[in-house]
């Protein structure tokens, strides 16, 4: 699998998995789901950080050794901004996703009524994130 596509899929099947366990733990009132909804944003907070730590995202890959060295860049405009580069403000929302996440599973964890304004939060973040990668996909097509 190319690494470009695991970038778009691997959120995209995350984030379905998280709101649809939440969504039929609330209903169903089963625990088990309702925990697994915000362990799923978690893990998608670690790859994003992950992926925006180890350079997916970086200019580098996109730009010649020349181009940085001469200092082109300042008289080239840049028609396209790459794809992967186009992804980056998802990746974004994934982190804040998890920020909300974490205390969403305390908090289920410990039974408190605030884990729903925090899942919900969460989940509502990582759907902009899974909206902004269907859109630049809509657009690359």
């Amino acid at each position: 699998m190319n690494p470009e596509t695991l970038l778009y899929t691997l959120p995209q099947w995350l984030i379905f998995a998280s709101v649809t366990a939440s969504i039929y733990g609330w209903f169903e009132q089963k625990k088990v789901f309702r925990i697994i909804g915000p362990l799923l944003l978690i893990f998608l907070g670690i790859f994003a950080l992950y992926a925006i730590i180890s350079g997916y995202f970086a200019a580098y890959y996109y730009l010649t050794p020349e181009e940085i060295m001469n200092e082109e860049l300042a008289e080239v405009v840049v028609t396209e901004i790459p794809f992967q580069a186009k992804l980056f403000p998802a990746y974004i929302s994934f982190l804040f996703s998890t920020l909300f996440a974490i205390p969403a599973l305390i908090l289920q964890l410990k039974n408190k009524k605030l884990k729903n304004l925090f899942i919900i939060t969460a989940d509502l973040i990582a759907l902009t994130g899974f909206f902004i990668i269907v859109g630049e996909l809509q657009v690359m097509n």
